[in-house]
């Protein structure tokens, strides 16, 4: 099987067009995006290498002016250093960030930052092993952003890259008022993917793909819910919110729902696996027993998956987004986190979007012999019993959204 490097940069931001320089890919913003003078914004930089050799990177700033002929005037904006060097072993994905302030001399308007990069290949011949464009697998029926959720590298990006010699960053200056920010601008560069980690993901793909045949066997609704159950009944009691029966049925079903979504579809299958066997081999655990890898190594990857496909089943039943995509991916973030490391967790986050998501799709997720009403009554009982479930008055909407699906499901 062909060593292969996966695309990174769609992991951490949504960059349908790219820049590309002498084989490093590069994709960028400001946050925030709108900054006073005085105030500090972080430039964040996605880069990953394109090619088989290590590349050295001279980065250069162009800072823009207040205006003037020709784009005269002072500087509108200010940096630590307006060069530095580094150099990207093959495949290697970093993060570059460019702390910049806005300087008395700012005006209130858009300005773009300049971006230079001088590069050369160590070594020859050098050859391409990322492709210059891409379409994504990914299925976004309930997936709308796959963000922060470990699927880009598994089942691709959609994206174009441009050559170009210089791109431009753009920030608005809000000149009407002055703060004091005392935010060092000294920059940084963070490696979030070597070759080391390219070794986990072939070696992972290529047990995957292996083993297809025994894990489609080892791997069934029932077995997953049956093993989910158990799992998460322990974890969330880690977290400080001890699940009742009809909470533990419900939850281990908008799991297995989960699983199923990738499962059923063969271009989406190595969404749910491939980062968990990675991971399985990065911290050197057993992959014999597959639900066991999905339990014990796969939990956080399937909870942040359930909790973004779960705010769109909860979408679909209200008849529209409630939320926010920074609302969503925060909150899938705070759980899935807590849940990892066992942090305290609010009631009110086991139901939105989780169990919500879960009485919506009861019916869908029927063990043998089971009564689906039966389940969903167990969950309506113990969510009347949480005397402080949806008790913020900001939450009653989610409450009736809630309310109405356990009704017309018991109809």
């Amino acid at each position: 099987m062909t060593f292969s490097f996966p695309d990174i940069i769609g992991e951490y931001i949504l960059a349908p067009k790219r820049h590309s320089t002498g084989g490093v890919q590069y994709a960028g913003y400001f946050e925030p995006a709108t900054i006073k003078l005085g105030q500090v914004a972080n430039l964040f930089i996605f880069l990953q290498n394109n090619l088989n050799v290590p590349n050295k990177v001279t980065v250069n700033f162009e800072l823009p002016k207040t205006g003037g002929l020709f784009g005269g005037g002072s500087p509108a904006l200010e940096v630590e250093e307006t060069s530095f060097e580094q150099t990207l072993q093959r495949g290697e994905a970093g993060l570059l960030t460019l702390p910049v302030i806005a300087t008395q001399q700012a005006k209130s308007k858009d300005y773009s930052l300049g971006l230079q990069l001088d590069v050369k290949p160590q070594g020859a011949p050098s050859e391409r092993i990322r492709p210059d464009k891409s379409s994504s697998l990914i299925n976004t029926d309930l997936i709308d952003n796959p963000v922060g959720l470990n699927l880009v590298g598994a089942l691709g990006a959609t994206y174009v890259e441009k050559q170009v010699k210089k791109a431009g960053f753009t920030i608005n200056v809000d000149s009407k008022e002055t703060v004091t920010d005392e935010t060092p601008l000294e920059y940084s560069y963070q490696t979030v993917f070597s070759d080391k980690d390219a070794e986990f993901f072939n070696r992972a793909s290529q047990e995957i793909e292996l083993r297809r045949v025994k894990l489609d066997k080892e791997i069934t609704p029932d077995g997953l819910y049956t093993a989910l159950f158990s799992t998460s009944t322990v974890k969330f009691a880690d977290a400080g919110v001890p699940l009742r029966v009809g909470e533990a049925i419900t939850l281990a079903k908008i799991l297995t729902y989960s699983c199923q979504y990738f499962l059923d579809n063969p271009k989406n299958y190595n969404g749910l696996l491939l980062p968990m066997w990675q991971r399985a081999f990065e911290v050197e655990y057993d992959t014999t027993d597959a639900l066991d890898v999905i339990c014990k190594v796969g939990y956080y990857h399937l909870m942040k998956l359930s909790i973004a496909i779960s705010f769109n089943l909860v979408a679909r039943a209200a008849g529209k987004q409630i939320w926010s995509l920074d609302e969503r991916q925060g909150v899938t973030g705070f759980i899935a986190d807590n849940i990892e490391t066992g942090q305290q967790l609010d009631l009110d986050f086991l139901y939105l979007p989780l169990l919500i998501a879960g009485a919506y799709i009861s019916k869908k997720i029927v063990m043998p012999k089971e009564d689906s009403k039966h389940s969903l009554r167990l969950l309506q009982v113990a969510s009347q019993n949480r005397e402080t479930l949806f008790a913020d008055p900001e939450m009653a909407e989610p409450r009736q959204i809630f309310t109405n699906i356990i009704k017309r499901s018991l109809k």
